[in-house]
Formats: C-alpha cells, structure tokens, sequence
C-alpha cells in the first residue's frame, strides 16, 4: 500500500508540473493546446522518472539505461492514452481542454502508470 501511495504522489507532482507547463504553452502558442499538452507531458514524464527513482523506488538497483528505456517505452503509451482520451474529450465531447486532461490524467494514473511502473519499470527482479 505504500508504493501505491508514493505512485500517486509521484503522479500528482509530475501532473502538476504537466499542467503548468500546458497552461503556460496554451497561451504561449496561442491555444494549440494538443501541442502545449504534449510539452507538459514530456516535462511531466521527465519529473515522474526521476522522483519514481529517487524516491518512489530508492531500492531499485537496476542500471540507468535500460530502465529510461522501459520508462520511456510505458510514457510512450501514457502520451498516446492521454492524447487520444484529450482529443476524444475536446472534440468528440466537447468538454473544456483543462478539465478533460484532468479526468483523463486521472483515469490514466490510476489504471495504468501504477501497475506498469511497478511492474515492469522499476520491478525489482
């Protein structure tokens, strides 16, 4: 219960730092907001790696490298669920750009970042 607890912090601090840098790239690109999202979430995802490592995983001993690369393999499809789930949201369902990041952030976190960074990210084998 504790690793999933420290998930969802991780989570929430990399989706704040995601969602500052969305909103500040919405007006500073001039409300492209699928590209301002998909700058936060790489600023995001880069937070997340880094606290998940550090903190959220400290015992994980397993080399850098391959690691990132399992990382940026699961943040691959995080980015692809998030930006469809935006896209579906905004222009399908009309919802507000901001509050359909957030449900889909959440719905996202929840169902598939904790089990593959458990998993399959920082496992320890």
């Amino acid at each position: 219960m504790q690793t999933f607890f420290k998930v969802q912090v991780t989570s929430l601090l990399a989706s704040a730092v995601d969602f500052l840098t969305t909103i500040v790239g919405v007006h500073l690109l001039n409300s492209w907001f699928m590209a301002a999202s998909l700058i936060g979430s790489v600023c995001g995802g880069l937070v997340n790696f880094v606290v998940a490592k550090t903190w959220t995983f400290p015992l994980n001993n397993q080399p850098l490298g391959p690691q990132f690369g399992r990382f940026f393999l699961v943040w691959l499809g995080n980015a692809g669920i998030n930006a469809a789930g935006l896209f579906a949201a905004t222009h399908v369902l009309g919802v507000q750009y901001l509050l359909a990041k957030t449900t889909v952030s959440i719905l996202v976190g929840i169902s598939y970042n904790y089990f593959f960074q458990k998993d399959f990210v920082f496992s320890v084998s």
